[in-house]
């Protein structure tokens, strides 16, 4: 089949641009021809809160696969997409949607394929139902691109639910997020504690730091573990929050010494030093839809420590592959200690590995093919 996916790549930098280049290459591996159409501006800057849109290491590893034709601000450039997907005579077109402010965008390029190829299957692949902070016709947005797929696929039974609710008529699949990549090696733990300038226990904090995803409460739960568990904090990711305001309340908590902070992108070289020097990953989310984050931390064989927010919960077996708390700062107190008390005695490592045999890519790519 010829797929065309169509959504953010690299250099573009986040998430779902890496998951999104990850299946292109699971769909040329498994027999498919893929084009890939990706964006040569994501945001207008106004609204980036971010740094930078690109991963500025790979910025110069080019000539990228995709093409980055997508400007989300120039409707005469939204037809000139359209039919430009149109003469690369798809099989099947997947759009990422994570955001609304893409709806003009999309919405005009899916109204195109379905006058000028019907024969195309328009395919959502839905990582936020709704965004992480509330919109004006948010739920609008979702319905009218929802009414030009032929199907939508979500990563969690929140987010299907949810979906289900807002656009009944969706036909709508839940698919589990695939292993990026199998067979990662983790460095030596002292060398990659080294590297990040941490030592002995550490929880892992990684990804952009926003309000809903509670770093906040993780802090203040920090500050409520015993000293002589000897638990230290590690925060990766670039803060869409002004920092000093997490830096006074660490000196107000009195936890200076036990929590190192990179402010920054962490580009994907380094994330097996991330893993190598944490013990588990620690995401103390207010609301969530789901994390890929989870599933890379199972890619290096680490367990994981999530709130009863969202979908995150569905990605975990309570007490063999990590542990589920309720998102305030008690519980989660509650729960560090456990996992270094309890949890680390278990055989948990058995758990995530046959955690990560049901995360290959072959039930997303079933699906898509309509092979179900």
């Amino acid at each position: 089949m010829r797929f065309v996916l169509v959504g953010p790549s690299a250099p573009l930098r986040g998430g779902i641009a890496i998951e999104n280049d990850a299946l292109a290459h699971a769909l040329r591996q498994a027999g498919h021809t893929v084009e890939q159409v990706s964006f040569r501006r994501l945001y207008p800057s106004f609204i980036f809160p971010g740094r930078s849109q690109f991963d500025e290491g790979q910025t110069s590893a080019g000539p990228f696969q995709a093409r980055q034709c997508l400007d989300s601000m120039n409707p005469f450039n939204w037809l000139t997409t359209a039919r430009t997907i149109e003469r690369l005579r798809p099989h099947k077109v997947t759009i990422q949607w994570w955001h609304p402010f893409f709806t003009p965008s999309y919405a005009t390029i899916l109204a195109y394929l379905k006058r000028q190829c019907p024969e195309a299957t328009r395919i959502l692949i839905s990582h936020n139902t709704r965004p992480h902070e509330p919109l004006p016709g948010q739920d609008a947005a979702l319905r009218l691109v929802a009414r030009l797929c032929h199907m939508i696929v979500v990563h969690a039974r929140s987010e299907y639910d949810l979906t289900m609710k807002l656009a009944p008529k969706a036909t709508v699949h839940i698919v589990d997020y695939p292993m990026l990549a199998a067979g990662r090696s983790l460095p030596p733990r002292e060398e990659a504690q080294r590297r990040m300038g941490v030592a002995g226990h550490v929880l892992l904090f990684f990804g952009y730091v926003r309000h809903y995803k509670g770093v906040d409460t993780l802090l203040h739960a920090l500050a409520q573990v015993p000293a002589d568990l000897d638990v230290s904090l590690l925060i990766a990711g670039e803060f869409y929050e002004p920092e000093q305001q997490y830096h006074d309340l660490i000196h107000m908590l009195g936890i200076t010494n036990r929590v190192r902070i990179h402010n920054r992108y962490i580009s994907e070289t380094e994330w097996p030093d991330l893993f190598a020097a944490s013990d588990a990953l620690v995401l103390p989310y207010r609301a969530a839809s789901q994390s890929m984050s989870i599933t890379l931390a199972y890619e290096f064989g680490k367990p994981v420590i999530v709130s009863r927010a969202g979908g995150l919960a569905d990605a975990v077996e309570d007490g063999r592959t990590g542990l589920v708390t309720e998102p305030e700062p008690a519980a989660l107190a509650t729960t560090i200690r456990r996992f270094y008390t309890e949890f680390l005695t278990t055989d948990y490592q058995a758990a995530i590995e046959a955690r990560r045999q049901r995360l290959g890519w072959e039930p997303f790519i079933r699906t898509l093919e309509g092979n179900r």
